[in-house]
């Protein structure tokens, strides 16, 4: 006979899967659509679910960002076996912008939850997580390709074009200016040799 799995385990299920309708509606709707009925209607649970699994909306939203986030965290370390430093970057640079990446209802989820971040504290505090560990994980990649001097420079300025990137694609879905983007960030990061690097 096989046991049932410990309740937290079931509890974190459950969790998940509310994100992902929550996800799913706000794909869909955009934030001005996401409500606790709507994520429930779309989980096919009943409204209890969400208000016994979170404590509000917020917590929704915080639990759907770390959710999105984690999908770009694993395509982006799925991409660290390349062979050399700089091709390590370009692979986690490029690793956001695949085509699982650029669909309508990812960008405009995205873009709703970095707004919704602006309103809701608990969704401010993990996009501010995330967004650091995101940030540290460049910094590791440039450091052996760049002068110490201006990695910090160099780490705000591709954390700015990447978030520009995707508004443009946003806007104007056009690939080659986000490739472009990209290659222009590894042109700058080659303007500013590590000393060590060959």
């Amino acid at each position: 006979m096989t046991e049932a799995p410990p309740r937290s385990q079931t509890r974190t299920d459950r969790r998940i899967e509310i994100a992902e309708a929550a996800l799913r509606v706000l794909g869909r709707e955009g934030h001005a659509g996401l409500t606790a009925r709507r994520v429930a209607t779309e989980a096919g649970l009943s409204l209890g679910h969400i208000t016994y699994n979170f404590t509000g909306m917020d917590e929704v939203l915080a639990e759907a960002y770390r959710l999105l986030s984690t999908r770009l965290r694993a395509a982006s370390d799925a991409s660290l076996s390349a062979a050399t430093p700089k091709d390590r970057l370009a692979a986690f640079l490029r690793a956001g912008f695949s085509d699982d990446f650029l669909t309508p209802a990812h960008i405009r989820t995205r873009i709703d939850l970095w707004s919704a971040a602006a309103a809701h504290p608990a969704v401010a505090e993990t996009e501010l997580q995330l967004y650091t560990h995101y940030r540290a994980r460049l910094e590791a990649l440039l450091a052996p390709l760049v002068a110490p001097d201006t990695l910090r420079a160099l780490t705000d300025l591709i954390m700015a074009t990447l978030d520009g990137l995707w508004l443009d694609w946003m806007r104007r879905r056009d690939l080659v200016a986000v490739n472009n983007g990209l290659r222009m960030i590894g042109k700058l990061v080659a303007q500013h040799p590590h000393p060590g690097a060959t």
